[in-house]
């Protein structure tokens, strides 16, 4: 896991450090949030902001890339995860602090040399306003995927219960889907602007910007709806046809986060020569707004806008509701990241994170954080001691690293729930008439002892 956590983080970084020149290069003359005259795109003071801005991005990556070499060697899986997102989470703000301070540098080019943009009148065309979505797809494009969703989430809920992680599956499927219906919505009540005086040129522009956006949210939620059929899947079909399945679609995503980086960049090239054809640019002057790299205007009632470097869609972070919004985004983010360290912690420094306990009617399993599990003892069909676990498992909802196995699994095409520490032996396997459970504790000793005190009470 460490190895590959640290794969991620090199990739991650370089990947955002590529994609972070782009506000470095000009569109609709702005560069790096700057406005600025056409005639000033290529003087020298402008080029050597940018080409600085974009070789110390590059600087930055290989530092973090350094800086993160002793993720390979900790050996606790919980301050593993700690560390890559310390190192994830400190490049993302080191990232952010670049782009502001070469931002302000870019507004100091342009103060010092007085380059004061020629302001020309507001131009209403009614006719644009009229035919503004006229190249937006249709909101039935979204049926293939509300379908799926809706019929993995169904299906799921009829045949698992609320077993093997079903219910949360279920609600991020739908969430997923929700929000890029939420951002069609937007999207199709973007204002529009006209940026040229040739109205041909306005209309095409426009159409480009939403025709894209729209076609990107709708097969997005596409791609992303057979995440819905995730548990059923894992358990009805077989282990080998299911690891197919799962590369597959890893694959299919991956390659679809490659297409939407081009099919954007792509969209904002297409404007970019859609304007040049223009005799005049409208020049918009919105510097003020976007100090940061992110939109701050309280006069605007738009929650979302289209960003200035054309690859986004930005929240208002001066209205109640972008506020509320990124708040929101935020307190979730960091509850996921608790969730996903405390029980790595427990389970890494406690003395005894996985717990089994007999009573009259059974046994009951624990470990942090996690649902208790109770197992009759007429549903046993028999208990042992083994020294390894099968080749053939997959895990369905909980925690795989190279130290602990923790939650649901499917083990020889079988449901079955996991507390195993990977270095301690025996293991104890108990059957049951519908599931496979398997168990160590810290102490080996009182694995066995569990062993006979459930073989004890099995010969009563």
């Amino acid at each position: 896991m460490n190895f590959f956590l640290y794969l991620l983080l090199v990739g991650v970084n370089f990947l955002m450090a590529f994609t972070g020149r782009i506000p470095a290069n000009p569109h609709k003359n702005v560069i790096l949030e700057t406005t600025l005259p056409k005639d000033k795109l290529q003087d020298e003071q402008v080029l050597f902001v940018s080409k600085t801005y974009k070789k110390r991005l590059m600087q930055l990556a290989l530092v973090f890339t350094i800086i993160a070499l002793p993720i390979l060697l900790i050996s606790y899986d919980s301050l593993t995860l700690l560390y890559f997102l310390v190192m994830m989470i400190g490049f993302i703000g080191a990232s952010f602090y670049l782009q502001i301070v070469y931002i302000r540098k870019m507004t100091t080019v342009k103060v010092k040399n007085n380059w004061i943009l020629p302001t020309s009148p507001i131009l209403v065309d009614t006719k644009l306003v009229a035919n503004k979505n006229r190249k937006l797809i249709s909101i039935w494009w979204f049926l293939p995927s509300i379908f799926i969703t809706l019929s993995g989430c169904i299906y799921s809920f009829k045949t698992l219960g609320l077993s093997n992680g079903t219910w949360i599956i279920g609600l991020i499927s739908i969430l997923i889907t929700g929000i890029f219906l939420l951002f069609y919505y937007f999207i199709a009540r973007f204002p529009v602007k006209p940026v040229t005086s040739d109205e041909t040129i306005n209309q095409n522009v426009n159409d480009q910007m939403r025709h894209h956006w729209s076609v990107l949210m709708a097969v997005s939620a596409l791609v992303l709806s057979p995440l819905a059929f995730m548990s059923i899947g894992s358990v009805m079909v077989p282990y080998e046809r299911m690891m197919v399945f799962s590369i597959g679609y890893a694959v299919l995503i991956l390659a679809f986060v490659i297409f939407t980086f081009y099919y954007l960049f792509s969209s904002r090239k297409k404007q970019d020569q859609l304007i040049a054809q223009a005799k005049e640019y409208r020049y918009s002057d919105e510097d003020q707004y976007w100090k940061y790299g992110v939109y701050i205007n309280p006069n605007d009632k738009r929650i979302m806008v289209p960003d200035r470097v054309g690859m986004n869609i930005s929240v208002n972070l001066g209205r109640p509701v972008g506020k509320f919004t990124l708040g929101v985004t935020g307190v979730l983010v960091l509850v996921a990241l608790i969730a996903a360290s405390i029980p790595m912690l427990i389970s890494d420094f406690s003395t005894n994170p996985f717990e089994l306990t007999t009573t009259d009617n059974g046994i009951a399993l624990s470990a942090p954080l996690s649902q208790r599990r109770q197992i009759d003892w007429n549903d046993i069909e028999s208990v042992e001691l083994v020294d390894s676990l099968p080749k053939d498992k997959l895990r369905i909802y909980g925690t795989a690293t190279e130290n602990y196995l923790t939650g649901e699994f499917q083990v020889n095409s079988e449901p079955a729930y996991l507390l195993v520490l990977a270095d301690k032996k025996p293991i104890l396997e108990i059957k049951t008439k519908d599931k496979l459970y398997y168990y160590t504790n810290k102490d080996s000793k009182l694995t066995e002892k569990y062993y006979q005190n459930i073989k004890d009470n099995l010969g009563k």
